[in-house]
């Protein structure tokens, strides 16, 4: 091939692409590593308020102890309040469980978004902010359950559970049936048997038969009266046989002097109602009087 023939043929080269004048291919990008993403914790739960007698167990077979605030709490631990006493749980970011007087609660399972406790015995209320949190209650297949608004949990210990959802809506799921409770509703469980709706009463049921003598002579007074089934009844703080019926009777011992005395009622519902009355006793001997009659 002379010169000009040469010439002539490097733009044919150029348009066709030539390997050893064509400028490189690109190399391939390098596959893209996505972000650490870090695996959401357990829901964490602590108890962050304390009044009166609160005490803190570690584990099932640990040994119960006065209560160090605050704490956290994991699988297995358990808070009870006793006479007087209330505490504070506090579950995730803005959940929070309330526990009245003479209340043992145990946690049984933290997940990422999920908490599950079990209420041995007494009365809570919830209020989940957002974290999912059911409330299982020993000797009962109930378990109430719920993300948002506010419901409340009563075990009496012997089988009889009542749950009421005072804001939002309330799962409440048992071997003998499911049901939901809207704001305002209420059910009760028996054992395993299905939920039983119930309307919850306007007001908290207390009567009692105050004695007619306010002033006595007498070392105790006998009180009788009647609450609400399922409810615990105190006398001056000490806890009082109620029947099934709601029925109650109970001797109250009296101390020369001003007595002051005072019953309170808890409802299965978790609502209080207390009444007072007061009885003095006089234990001196009435004066003597004389018969002056044919004196000099």
């Amino acid at each position: 091939m002379n010169r000009r023939s040469a010439c002539a043929a490097w733009p044919a080269l150029l348009l066709a692409g030539c390997g050893w004048c064509a400028p490189p291919a690109p190399k391939p990008a390098a596959p893209s590593t996505p972000a650490y993403v870090p695996m959401a914790g357990p829901v964490a739960v602590e108890l962050s308020a304390a009044q009166g007698e609160v005490q803190v167990r570690r584990s099932s077979s640990g040994p119960w102890g006065p209560a160090q605030l605050p704490i956290s709490l994991g699988f297995d631990d358990s808070v009870r309040t006793g006479a007087g006493g209330a505490a504070t749980l506090k579950v995730g970011r803005e959940g929070t469980i309330e526990l009245r007087e003479r209340t043992e609660v145990s946690v049984r399972q933290l997940l990422a978004n999920r908490a599950r406790f079990r209420l041995e015995r007494g009365r809570i209320g919830a209020m989940p902010g957002g974290t999912s949190v059911a409330i299982e209650s020993s000797g009962s297949s109930a378990v109430a359950e719920a993300t948002t608004g506010s419901f409340a949990v009563f075990n009496d210990g012997r089988g009889l559970v009542a749950v009421v959802a005072d804001a939002g809506e309330v799962k409440l799921t048992t071997n003998g049936g499911d049901t939901m409770l809207a704001a305002g509703q209420g059910a009760r469980v028996v054992a395993n048997s299905a939920p039983v709706p119930e309307a919850v009463p306007r007001s908290v049921l207390l009567k009692v038969a105050w004695p007619e003598e306010k002033v006595t002579r007498a070392l105790n007074v006998t009180l009788r009266g009647e609450a609400d089934p399922g409810a615990v009844v105190a006398v001056n703080g000490v806890k009082t046989r109620i029947e099934a019926d709601g029925h109650f009777e109970t001797d109250v011992p009296l101390a020369p002097g001003t007595n002051h005395v005072s019953i309170t009622t808890t409802d299965r519902f978790g609502r209080t109602v207390s009444a007072e009355e007061t009885v003095r006793v006089e234990r001196r001997a009435p004066p003597l009087k004389a018969e002056h009659e044919g004196w000099q």
